[in-house]
């Protein structure tokens, strides 16, 4: 008898145990999710007024061949999404010589677009992940952009 509420006693502890052990799990994740930067959005009029507030970095993510085609919204600067991540992180130094601006601070102003804001959504979440406080996504982008400038798509 001894011996079987000694075995029911480790069985109830182990169970305790993977209880605790996805519960801690779980607050983790929520927390980790729940702290993730909130994406600000902008549109049109703010992006007008760009190229008055060089305070402010407008980053077009897309590829070079695509600016091209259509040209770029004035005050932007071309990192595609596939290196938004190593250009925002390299030194100031660096930074300022590929782009002709300063490296941005956790705290400035980075409003992010592409074609149709996708592309854009992603590097401003990578760049909230880099530190980066203040980053907002051209939820329209370059369509919305070239309609209301009436610029090619």
């Amino acid at each position: 008898m001894m011996r079987h509420c000694m075995m029911a006693l480790r069985v109830a502890r182990s169970q305790i145990a993977l209880i605790t052990a996805r519960n801690t799990q779980s607050n983790l994740l929520q927390r980790f999710y729940s702290q993730a930067p909130q994406i600000g959005i902008v549109d049109y009029d703010v992006v007008k007024k760009l190229p008055s507030e060089p305070q402010k970095l407008l980053i077009d993510v897309r590829e070079p061949e695509e600016l091209k085609e259509t040209g770029q919204i004035p005050a932007s600067i071309n990192i595609p999404l596939g290196v938004v991540s190593q250009e925002l992180a390299a030194s100031e130094q660096l930074f300022k010589s590929k782009y002709g601006r300063e490296k941005p601070k956790p705290e400035t102003e980075i409003i992010f677009h592409c074609k149709i804001g996708k592309r854009s959504l992603k590097a401003a979440e990578a760049a909230a992940a880099l530190g980066f406080k203040n980053v907002k996504n051209y939820q329209g982008s370059w369509l919305d952009w070239a309609e209301r400038e009436g610029l090619p798509k």
